[in-house]
């Protein structure tokens, strides 16, 4: 065996335990760490073992440097004369940008080869006469991330589902009961709270939309649109008034400007869900009207003053993970030192509370052009399922912040990894488009 088949089974080894790592996203965070963990190291073993092999540059040089820059902001935040809990704080930097950066790096070293056909100049057999397994196999390495994360996410809604129906969701711990007396509970599937999984159901709508805007196949666009319309209606048992609108401009956003016959379908979803929305989900509805009667929503706006209050004092920030040590010197909402506040509820400010007004506005420039970069493949490939990609991208980010206003749905390690992985997949995905173009 020559060297270039070992190197092609070395990695076709270690995609399959990516495979792994993006599965486990939506499982357990415990589980994940410790995946993300063992498949770093054995990909440092094989990037020492092979560093002859020249690598195909997968990030733009510009955006590299703002990522970069942003890292640096990081670190040097926990530098920050305001830290009292030095401890703490680096531990959590470790630990949660760790694994973003584990995942970005391991992602664009082992998955630049485009299922061994760049690297290894592997030839490309007819797929005709084989089996499913074998054509995964053969699939460029995002599309079989992108597969596995849609089997899992299709469990995680099926369970969210269950829970609801079955049994097994919160009983209503986040919600104001004296405002929402009908409502009894609510799902969080395989996330940590309902808040959480109703973002994680945005990124997954966002993704069956645009794959349902360029599928020409009807039977297969059908069962799309029944996968959408089953996340759909999870994402109303989770009650998450933010993301409820953060969904509601994904498919405005998406039949407006991706898929404009789909407008009758958009209308015909909404008559049904009026139609069949029981009397929980129309008294939740109507806490919208008078936001501030609800407790929930009043401790939101209070969150955001204090974050502002905080940016306003702090310009350059309190550093990373320090919100909830500085928190109980603004609290003048539950004036309580024993209440434990980890981020504002709101992502944007969040990122300029801890990291400053730089810190947030490299975030804004990396997003911003991770978001013209998917516009730009859009717009300029002839691949169908690479456009799917981009309007998917475009869709979630458009959820991620309209939901980011009222909650910082990134805090959560996992959501901060599938976020990070969908990134890096965009960049490679960018450099794919390339070389097939090529």
């Amino acid at each position: 065996m020559n060297d270039k088949e070992i190197s092609a089974k070395r990695y076709g080894r270690m995609q399959a335990l990516l495979l792994l790592t993006a599965a486990c996203i939506a499982i357990d965070q415990t589980l994940l760490s410790v995946v993300i963990l063992i498949v770093l190291l054995k990909g440092i073993y094989i990037a020492v073992k092979e560093r002859e092999i020249r690598q195909v540059r997968i990030w733009p040089r510009y955006l590299k440097w703002l990522l970069f820059l942003l890292l640096a902001t990081g670190y040097i935040s926990l530098h920050n004369p305001m830290i009292s809990d030095t401890f703490s704080c680096t531990f959590n930097f470790i630990y949660v940008v760790g694994q973003y950066v584990s995942v970005a790096w391991l992602v664009t070293r082992f998955g630049n080869c485009f299922a061994g056909r760049g690297l290894f100049d592997k030839p490309l057999p007819c797929e005709c006469g084989l089996s499913f397994w074998e054509i995964f196999n053969r699939q460029p390495f995002a599309v079989r991330v992108l597969r596995v994360l849609g089997w899992v996410a299709l469990l995680s809604v099926l369970l969210g589902i269950g829970q609801h129906y079955f049994g097994g969701a919160t009983d209503a711990l986040w919600v104001d009961k004296e405002t929402n007396p009908l409502l009894r509970n609510r799902v969080f599937s395989t996330w940590e709270n309902p808040n959480i999984f109703a973002g994680y159901l945005c990124v997954v709508a966002a993704y069956i939309m645009g794959y349902i805007s360029e599928e020409k196949d009807s039977r297969k666009r059908w069962i799309l649109f029944g996968v959408l319309l089953l996340t759909l209606l999870c994402e109303i048992f989770t009650f998450s008034r933010g993301f409820w609108l953060a969904m509601a401009a994904e498919l405005l956003l998406f039949v407006l400007f991706f898929y404009r016959k789909g407008i009758l379908y958009f209308l015909g979803v909404v008559a049904g869900g009026a139609a069949l929305a029981g009397p929980a989900v129309w008294q939740r509805v109507a806490t919208l009207r008078h936001i501030t009667e609800d407790s929930s929503a009043a401790m939101r706006l209070a969150y955001l003053e204090i974050a502002q209050a905080i940016v306003a004092d702090h310009p350059l920030g309190i550093g990373w993970y320090n919100y909830r040590f500085i928190f109980p010197e603004y609290d003048f909402y539950f004036k309580n030192p024993d209440v434990i506040m980890y981020h504002c509820h709101n992502l944007f400010l969040n990122v300029a509370a801890e990291l400053g007004i730089l810190g947030l506005i490299l975030f804004v420039l990396v997003w911003c052009s991770l978001l013209f970069m998917a516009w730009r493949l859009y717009r300029r490939t002839g691949c169908s399922w690479i456009r799917a990609f981009a309007v998917g991208y475009v869709l979630m980010s458009v959820g991620l912040i309209v939901g980011g206003v009222g909650d910082h749905i990134l805090f959560n390690v996992r959501m901060g990894v599938l976020f990070w992985l969908l990134n890096t997949l965009l960049v490679l995905i960018w450099s794919f488009n390339s070389y097939v173009s090529e």
